[in-house]
């Protein structure tokens, strides 16, 4: 039921606010993460955004557009050139949705790095398919780490997560904790 909302909740996001379709006039947009694989543990909602046409003048469109949408509560918005010498630009913002803080990320990738992006996220959902029960062992296992403040960055992220369910067994927090040591024994 859980899921359900969170899902609800994050399509108010994407469609009712305009997002998607904004989006889709200046890029071609995709929904990766946890809400492409169904497996939502808190609100949280990346997009990845294939433009190469991406520049300052949309950056600034973009930023207005978010603005007054979703009168965030904290807003970013900048260029990067990244490891492989491609620019790339983010947005990411927090706002509230019938009351509860979101998180919002938008990426603006070459058309390869979201392919390689949705592809991880498909071997993760397939996977999860096959294993009775490990969908809600990932999110129980997100969960609790968030609500312990190790999840996130420098800490456990979902990567971890599912690496630790899906290819080690590992079906609980505190089993996890036990055999990993953040920053020295790597999932």
């Amino acid at each position: 039921m859980e899921q359900l909302r969170r899902r609800q909740q994050a399509d108010k996001i994407l469609y009712d606010s305009g997002l998607f379709a904004w989006l889709e006039n200046i890029g071609e947009p995709h929904v990766i993460g946890s809400y492409r694989m169904g497996m939502m543990a808190w609100n949280d909602l990346d997009i990845d955004i294939v433009n190469e046409r991406m520049d300052t003048d949309r950056l600034y469109s973009l930023t207005a557009f978010v603005l007054e949408q979703f009168c965030p509560l904290w807003y970013e918005a900048k260029e990067e050139v990244n490891d492989e010498g491609k620019t790339v630009w983010f947005h990411g913002f927090h706002t509230r949705i019938d009351g509860e803080l979101w998180n919002v990320d938008l990426w603006f990738f070459d058309r390869e790095t979201i392919r390689k992006a949705e592809t991880y996220c498909d071997r993760i959902s397939e996977q999860v398919r096959q294993i009775p029960g490990s969908r809600e062992r990932i999110i129980r296992m997100k969960q609790e780490l968030l609500e312990r403040n190790l999840y996130g960055f420098y800490k456990y992220s979902s990567m971890d997560v599912y690496r630790a369910v899906l290819e080690q067994g590992i079906s609980d927090v505190e089993e996890l904790l036990r055999r990993y040591q953040r920053g020295e024994n790597r999932i």
